[in-house]
């Protein structure tokens, strides 16, 4: 058995106010749980990352993470179609906030309920106020109607080549209009324009709607990812 250190998390630690760790579990036949349970006993919260199913107990399976990737190649944009960057001095910052904060219905700090402190409105209020302040983004793409913002996403850097399609969302009135894949199709040009040569984007496996806007957007399954929470309580 493989006595396998959990690793601290300090700016969840310090965000949410409690100890948290991570951990990559490859082999659950090859974990040592006594040694895990005794480094355990210093965290609240402990995230584990496995692309197997793991069956213990007292981890809660909170999420099947989905990568999405595609190289970027050359397509023509729709011209007709009038996409925005968020400008904080000209845009309703509450719209998109707001926005944000429906981005992620299916997100792990909202299912969980074992979360009692509001961690998922903090959190999800912290990306998109460091994606407006370009910390960690160089864009934040907007579609508006009638001086309302109906759509978004935003641009992160993940390496010197790849980029990733962060926070994504619309409006619930306005879904199902080809809003999302207006937006998607320019958010991948203007990664191009910036020299990234291939990009990415983060779901959930049960967010239906999601995989099927990025698979019509030419994206394809990279990897699974089972989410595990164990939590000291």
């Amino acid at each position: 058995m493989v006595e396998q250190n959990i690793e601290r998390l300090e700016w969840d630690s310090l965000f949410f106010g409690y100890e948290v760790g991570k951990m990559q579990i490859n082999n659950q036949e090859k974990l040592n749980l006594d040694f895990f349970f005794k480094q355990a006993k210093k965290f609240k919260l402990i995230y584990v990352f496995s692309e197997s199913d793991l069956f213990i107990s007292k981890f809660k399976l909170v999420d099947k993470k989905v990568i999405f990737h595609q190289e970027i190649k050359n397509f023509n944009s729709e011209k007709e179609i009038v996409i925005e960057s968020f400008n904080k001095d000209f845009h309703d910052f509450d719209q998109l906030k707001e926005l944000a904060l429906e981005s992620g219905v299916y997100s792990r700090f909202l299912i969980d309920k074992n979360f009692k402190n509001n961690e998922y409105n903090k959190l999800y209020s912290r990306w998109i106020e460091n994606a407006v302040d370009k910390i960690n983004s160089f864009d934040v793409i907007i579609e508006s109607k009638d001086e309302k913002i109906i759509g978004f996403t935003t641009l992160n850097k993940k390496s010197a080549i790849l980029a990733d399609l962060g926070l994504v969302a619309v409006s619930k009135e306005y879904r199902g209009l080809g809003i999302g894949k207006k937006i998607i199709n320019e958010s991948i040009q203007r990664s191009k324009q910036a020299g990234f040569k291939e990009i990415q984007v983060v779901t959930q496996l049960d967010n239906k709607a999601a995989i099927q806007l990025y698979t019509s957007a030419n994206f394809k399954i990279a990897k699974i990812t089972n989410i595990y929470h164990f939590w000291n309580l």
